[in-house]
């Protein structure tokens, strides 16, 4: 410990104090003072242990399940409530305004009686109104629910919904669930809003979300609204039928269901989390279901309004072709995991099949690349941007270091980590057996320059390999395969090859070519199709 008297331990990697030793009010003041001398403050402060980096060792286990039966009747756990109010006390004593904001993503899967305790055991433990929990549940469903709608025993919240993690791509998200936000909780909901990691992209859910903080009631139909919307959003004089169209089935589909909050696909995973079982083409891999069947048509439909009409043509549309290279994008995605899903089933055969691994190998990647050639239309999805920024805000610093690099220029720091994040989040050094463990590809990202450079490469590393053991009759290598792909990240992450800032190629006739390309593959949507004799009527105003 830094202070040989205290209470202060090492779990996992994270650094942990007592609230209840005496060296933390101490530092807590320290830290406070300093931390309004830097910034300001709002008097807002979060605080919200037992989240990453471990559980505090004084803890313990708190998981047993124990019946009970009436959230009303819950005790609070006296321990925690001497901690929380130690904790409350180190911020209140700097700034006697001071709320607590704590983070709901702490208790997310608590349930039992024990756990109800030492959340009410906080609650109690500050002065009433002055801690919020920011109630952080998936989607939206709402932590508040817990315990029988305890609606966290009292404490005020903000109703939030989290719907991506990484800033990942993706379109999706339920919104008949969030436009149930805050209608249907309790008088303690003292706001909405969204927690996720990173909102640019998916604008059609998001926009949603914040605006249900100035609606007095949830919106009545879902399906006008987006169409209404997109109208607004193109800037469209007269509306446009196709457009029209493309949103209901949009409504209908993408944005009424919630999927992982992870990318599931197979753009950036070799082996997507959830499998088939998150896949939008059935177990066969091959029939697309409903959902993704309303996606293509609805992709079809804005290309078609793109090449009719000049109001969505226009050079200057950034929101419609925005949305016409995201909607290909996502269609081309979910084509990738039952792509990868093969070519992955392919390299694990004990006798390894050089014709299919060359077979799903090269369509998978195949895919990749013109996921790639898509998005490079749209500045929004390129890698270049990304990088400049992290490099111009480098520039500014002086003190940087890394002994993975072999320079310490702050502009290369600076993207090297902007890199290593969006692959493989812990540095991986050279010569590395394998890439260090953690949450790659946790914060993958449908970027043209990424797709081509990093996972095309990567995914032809195994295919070459496993080509390399069936000719040598033996099933795949996979040490060396770990080997090859752990000596990509390091010359990927450290490289300062420069990408493009600008959007190369037309985005409508790239997007008609892809569609007519992989068309094929959406026949039986067709049929589908035709066999729906009710279809919802669309709304334009």
């Amino acid at each position: 410990a830094i202070l040989h008297d205290s209470n202060m331990t090492k779990d996992g990697d994270t650094g942990w104090m007592d609230s209840l030793d005496p060296w933390f009010g101490k530092i807590a003041d320290l830290w406070m003072r300093i931390l309004i001398e830097d910034f300001g403050t709002d008097h807002w402060y979060q605080m919200d242990g037992y989240f990453d980096g471990g559980t505090a060792p004084w803890r313990g286990d708190k998981r047993r399940t124990i019946e009970w039966k009436d959230h009303r009747k819950v005790k609070r756990d006296e321990l925690a409530y001497r901690r929380g109010s130690a904790a409350y006390t180190g911020i209140n004593r700097t700034d006697p305004s001071a709320v607590w904001s704590f983070q709901g993503w702490a208790i997310v899967g608590w349930s039992t009686q024990e756990q109800a305790g030492i959340l009410k055991g906080f609650v109690d433990s500050a002065p009433k109104g002055k801690l919020v929990v920011i109630d952080m549940s998936r989607n939206g469903n709402g932590e508040w629910k817990q315990w029988q709608n305890s609606s966290f025993f009292g404490a005020p919240f903000v109703w939030t919904t989290l719907n991506n993690f990484g800033g990942t791509s993706g379109i999706k998200g339920d919104l008949s669930v969030v436009n149930r936000i805050p209608f249907d909780g309790p008088s303690s909901a003292i706001g909405t809003g969204a927690t996720p990691e990173g909102i640019d992209q998916n604008p059609a859910y998001y926009e949603f979300v914040f605006e249900q903080n100035f609606r007095d009631s949830p919106v009545g139909n879902i399906r006008s609204y987006l169409i209404n919307r997109s109208k607004r959003r193109y800037g469209l004089t007269n509306a446009n039928e196709k457009v029209a169209k493309a949103w209901s089935l949009l409504a209908d589909s993408a944005y009424a269901e919630d999927l992982s909050t992870q990318d599931n696909t197979g753009v950036s995973h070799l082996h997507p989390y959830g499998g088939d079982d998150a896949s939008m083409f059935e177990r066969d891999r091959s029939t697309p279901k409903p959902v993704l069947c309303n996606m293509v048509e609805a992709w079809k439909l804005l290309i078609q309004a793109a090449e009719s009409d000049p109001q969505c043509r226009g050079f200057n549309n950034e929101p419609f072709k925005f949305d016409l290279i995201d909607l290909g994008r996502e269609v081309l995605a979910q084509i990738s995991t039952p792509a990868v899903l093969n070519f992955s089933d392919a390299t694990k055969q004990p006798v390894l099949n050089k014709d299919e691994i060359m077979k799903t190998g090269v369509f998978y990647t195949d895919v990749l690349s013109d996921i790639d050639n898509l998005v490079a239309t749209d500045t929004s999805f390129l890698l270049g941007p990304f990088l400049e920024s992290a490099r111009r805000l480098g520039r500014r610093q002086n003190d940087c270091f890394s002994d993975i690099l072999e320079d310490s220029d702050c502009g290369h720091f600076y993207e090297w980590n902007a890199r290593t994040q969006i692959t493989t989040w812990n540095p991986t050094r050279k010569n590395s057996a394998d890439i260090p463990g953690g949450p790659i590809d946790y914060a993958s990202k449908h970027w043209s320059g990424l797709i081509r450079d990093y996972y095309v490469p990567r995914a032809t590393l195994l295919m070459k390999q496993a080509i390399k053991d069936r000719t040598a009759g033996r099933s795949l290598n996979q040490t060396e395969v770990s080997r090859l792909h752990a000596q990509l990240a390091y010359t990927w992450t450290t490289d300062e090859k420069k990408y493009s800032v600008l959007p190369n190629g037309d985005a409508v006739s790239i997007s008609r070519s892809m569609y007519e390309k992989y068309s094929p593959l959406f026949i039986k949507c067709e049929a589908e199709r035709r066999n729906d004799v009710a279809e919802s009527p669309v709304i334009v105003e």
